[in-house]
């Protein structure tokens, strides 16, 4: 651009010359003058030109040396995030690590922690063992057994449970039957329970139930069986008298019905034969509460009102019997209570119940009796050692209740039994009558 305003700028001087007529288009000095100006015109140009060019060169370094420093200072700055980033990784990477440490340090403190229950648990349960152990050997304290000085062989008199100890609280560890012999090492107390050896170890039975010579025992089997005979005849005798009753009964309905012109002629006479047991009128207002013993009872004497099912014991007592026995239970009520067969281990709990329900029934006018478990020979259910139990505690566990002994006068008068555990229908109706005696 320079270099076209020169030579514009000498070429207007040159025609302005020539026209004003101080340049001479043919002199040569003038020409010389004239070329040697625009020589050092052009120079001047070139030169300014070359500045010019200089000029750019040095703009475009300086601009290549902004846009390096800048590229430069965009690297850093990128290596400086790049170190930035890392370092951030490395810190996230550091926390992982903090949060991995810390959950299997937490991981081990319960490992530590369940091992150690389970160490308590094992201490425990070796302690409570041990405890266990230690009250296991304290059961029984032999220091009450006095020894015999020599063993002694008695005699089984009926069916009797073996136990650990000598009550019948303790556990059952087998059982003897009648006629068995018994190895007896002492006696628990001045008269209670005896020590015995019992296959190859030790345990004790009941006093009541053995005798010490075999002549004992026979002569107590003797008298079972003469009972028996007793109560078998006793019981001929009265179908005896129940079947003559029955034909004085038709023949006198045979003659009513076909009338004569003589009088009819009497029945013969027999030989007087012993009466049949008849059921005792009872007094207005009984209430008998029982098992199948009153169940039988029932069936037989009809009167009287009843309140009782078979195979039935303290819980029937209170979940159904109770509720139904409060509906009519009133003025002048005699409630008799005969339960305890089914389970005589709740002597307590029957005694506790009987004595809160009598007081409630007494403010009603009503009265209480409770009456004894009878006895039992050999069958799978009850023993004749676990009657005597429940009849010897109920008595003086009993509050404003009116005992019925009836198994005492049983074993005194005799008895019969059909199945071990019940009785015939002669003995059914003598344990009435005895009841009944007794609410007179």
């Amino acid at each position: 651009m320079k270099r076209v305003l020169a030579i514009f700028m000498l070429t207007s001087t040159v025609f302005m010359m020539t026209a004003c007529g101080g340049v001479s288009p043919t002199g040569p000095a003038d020409n010389a003058a004239v070329t040697d100006a625009a020589a050092a015109a052009e120079n001047s140009d070139t030169v300014a030109v070359d500045s010019s060019d200089a000029d750019a060169k040095e703009i475009t370094a300086s601009e290549a040396d902004k846009t390096t420093g800048s590229a430069t200072s965009q690297a850093d700055d990128k290596k400086d995030e790049g170190k930035a980033e890392a370092a951030a990784e490395s810190t996230e990477a550091a926390a992982k690590d903090g949060e991995a440490a810390k959950a299997e340090d937490k991981k081990e403190d319960n490992k530590a922690e369940a091992d150690k229950k389970e160490d308590s648990k094992e201490e425990a349960g070796a302690e409570n063992k041990k405890d266990t152990s230690a009250e296991d050997d304290k059961e029984v304290d032999l220091s009450e057994v006095t020894m015999f000085d020599e063993e002694q062989t008695m005699y089984v008199k009926s069916a009797v449970n073996v136990r650990k100890g000598p009550t019948t609280e303790y556990d059952i560890v087998g059982s003897a039957k009648a006629g068995d012999e018994l190895k007896v090492l002492g006696q628990y107390g001045k008269a209670g329970w005896y020590y015995i050896e019992y296959k190859k170890d030790k345990a004790f039975v009941s006093n009541k139930f053995l005798l010490k010579s075999k002549e004992e025992y026979e002569a107590y089997q003797a008298r079972l069986a003469a009972q028996a005979q007793e109560a078998a005849a006793q019981q001929a005798a009265q179908q005896a008298a129940a079947q003559q009753a029955a034909q004085q009964a038709a023949a006198q309905q045979q003659a009513a019905a076909q009338p004569a012109p003589q009088p009819a002629p009497q029945p013969q006479q027999q030989a007087p034969a012993q009466q049949a047991a008849q059921p005792a009128p009872a007094p207005a207002g009984v209430l008998f509460i029982g098992d199948s013993r009153c169940v039988q009872m029932r069936a037989l004497v009809g009167q009287s009102s009843w309140i009782c099912e078979n195979s039935k014991g303290y819980e029937w007592l209170v979940d159904t019997a109770l509720g139904r026995a409060d509906r009519i239970i009133g003025k002048g009520t005699k409630v008799v209570v005969c339960l305890g067969v089914n389970d005589t281990e709740n002597v307590e709990k029957y005694a506790t119940l009987i004595n809160q329900k009598a007081a409630e029934w007494a403010a009603r006018g009503a009265k209480t009796y409770y009456v004894s478990v009878n006895p039992v020979w050999e069958n799978p259910y009850r023993t004749e050692e676990e009657v005597e139990y429940f009849n010897s505690r109920m008595p003086g566990l009993l509050s404003g209740v009116t005992w019925i002994d009836t198994h005492s006068t049983l074993i005194n008068s005799g008895y019969r039994l059909v199945d071990g555990l019940h009785y015939d229908d002669a003995t059914n109706i003598n344990i009435y009558n005895l009841i009944i005696s007794q609410l007179k």
